[in-house]
């Protein structure tokens, strides 16, 4: 049996008329063939009259051809182009105290600079306080490894430390 949505999807095929004469003839066949489906199939079929007879009335007050027409004539009309206004720029006026605020902003950029190259000086270490580099190393007191096996190794670390690297095997061992 074919799934629910390739039904469906067979069923809205059928039902516009888009299957071939072999699977329209075989769709037809299962509807015809199951209270159900015979019941659906007059569904359908009732809607698609509905559907033809509102879209007849609907579009026989339509003159196509005159729509069509009006429809070329406004695509090939000339474009005009729409001319927009020249705004003029807005007047410039001075402001005062513009000289005085660089220079304050230059003082203020003087006085950051300088607190920098204080603090860079302060900060510097001194290499006769420098104390010995501080070695760190790992101890493994106790690893469960459950119902795997494993292992314990001490390894060397990019400064010189000790490091502890447990390997746990995925292998279960000992169950019964």
């Amino acid at each position: 049996m074919e799934s629910l949505e390739i039904e469906d999807a067979k069923l809205q095929m059928f039902f516009d008329g888009e299957l071939g004469p072999e699977e329209e003839a075989a769709v037809r066949r299962s509807l015809e063939g199951s209270v159900e489906g015979a019941a659906q199939l007059r569904e359908w079929e009732q809607l698609r009259t509905a559907m033809k007879s509102v879209a007849a009335d609907w579009t026989g007050d339509i003159d196509s051809d005159a729509l069509f027409a009006r429809i070329e004539n406004e695509l090939s009309a000339q474009v005009v182009p729409i001319e927009r206004p020249k705004l003029e720029p807005p007047a410039l006026r001075v402001v005062p105290g513009g000289r005085e605020r660089r220079a304050w902003g230059g003082v203020a950029t003087g006085f950051a600079a300088a607190a920098a190259i204080f603090l860079a000086v302060m900060a510097w270490p001194e290499p006769h306080l420098d104390p010995a580099p501080i070695v760190r190393g790992s101890e493994v007191l106790e690893a469960d490894f459950g119902s795997n096996t494993g292992t314990i190794f001490e390894v060397e670390g990019g400064a010189g430390q000790s490091l502890a690297v447990i390997w746990i095997d995925d292998e279960e061992v000992g169950l019964p």
